[in-house]
């Protein structure tokens, strides 16, 4: 299976809305597991930032340089996608 994200270069800036608890790692988690890069900077080779509650500055730069701002619900409507393409296999045609 092709992972879902490959060519994804993701920078993830992911905050509670009271902005105490950073939730970055769980979600570049996931984009991982989905085949996507993770940047722990916001570089060059960045192509989305995942978004909320994040520092100004780093949606400024964003729009600045024109990558692709998302919020956390496109990381989860992937997961779905990627669900839903899995349990849609014929269960002959799945590797063991």
């Amino acid at each position: 299976m092709e992972p879902i994200l490959e060519g994804v270069s993701a920078y993830v800036e992911v905050w509670s809305s009271n902005r105490t608890e950073n939730y970055s790692k769980t979600f570049a988690q996931q984009l991982l597991d989905m085949g996507a890069k993770v940047s722990k900077t916001f570089n060059k080779q960045v192509t989305h930032v995942v978004f909320k509650e994040g520092h100004l500055a780093t949606w400024r730069k964003a729009q600045k340089t024109g990558v692709k701002l998302v919020s956390v619900l496109w990381v989860e409507k992937d997961r779905l996608v990627l669900r839903l393409e899995v349990s849609q296999q014929p269960l002959e045609k799945v590797q063991i």
